[in-house]
């Protein structure tokens, strides 16, 4: 899909212009099997962040000068536009692919963009602190305004027959969104633990595996 479906999402409430007039890099990522597919119905696939080392010449850190400074220059680097892509195929992600696959009982995606959208909920990259590339340690109000605004605008424009959070932190921040801002959709909107954590992805009676393909038959397969 064009990048200029996504222009008016958050323009000028949060972000002047449009969150991806500012951001083009960050849109969601699909190919055709998301909308024309007889296999599956339509899954968005939500991640939690980027994030860049202290080292990266960009203002990343300030969340006013991220979202609505005048320096643009200093946003996504040109050596980082490809790295936060979400058509950016990611290793870790290769277990979701993996049981994708296993579910519709055949090999159609080696990523998951390939049959499903992909999407990181926050838009500012996180820092990395002593390994930590969570962004929950950076996180304000500002970034849970314009995540949960953005996200809220690409489901109303392309309708996802379910969402797949593969961050409970994100997953949470996001239903809270709805609940402070009186919204709600009527489509299934659930979590499972990231995949590159193999321990609980693979836990047999945990949020992982087992609950992503169970999701995956109940909401995702087509009738």
């Amino acid at each position: 899909m064009e990048n200029n479906r996504y222009t008016n999402i958050g323009k000028g409430s949060i972000v002047e212009g449009g969150i991806f007039v500012r951001f083009p890099e960050l849109v969601p990522a699909s190919l055709d099997n998301y909308w024309n597919s007889k296999k599956h119905k339509k899954l968005l696939i939500v991640g939690e962040s980027n994030y860049f080392e202290d080292d990266v010449d960009s203002v990343f850190k300030d969340p006013k000068a991220w979202y609505s400074g005048a320096d643009k220059q200093h946003l996504i680097p040109e050596e980082k536009k490809k790295d936060v892509s979400n058509y950016k195929g990611y290793k870790t992600f290769d277990r979701l692919c993996k049981s994708m696959n296993e579910v519709l009982n055949e090999t159609l995606c080696e990523h998951v963009y390939e049959e499903a959208m992909f999407y990181n909920y926050f838009l500012r990259p996180a820092t990395v602190r002593k390994n930590n590339k969570s962004f929950k340690k950076d996180c304000t109000q500002l970034d849970r305004d314009v995540a949960g605004s953005a996200l809220c605008g690409i489901i109303d424009l392309d309708r996802p027959d379910v969402v797949i959070f593969v961050s409970k932190y994100a997953h949470s921040e996001f239903r809270k969104h709805l609940e402070s801002n009186g919204l709600s959709y009527n489509i299934p909107i659930d979590f499972v633990n990231h995949p590159a954590h193999p321990a609980s992805w693979h836990h047999r009676n945990g949020n992982g595996k087992q609950k992503f393909e169970r999701l995956l038959r109940k909401y995702w397969i087509a009738e």
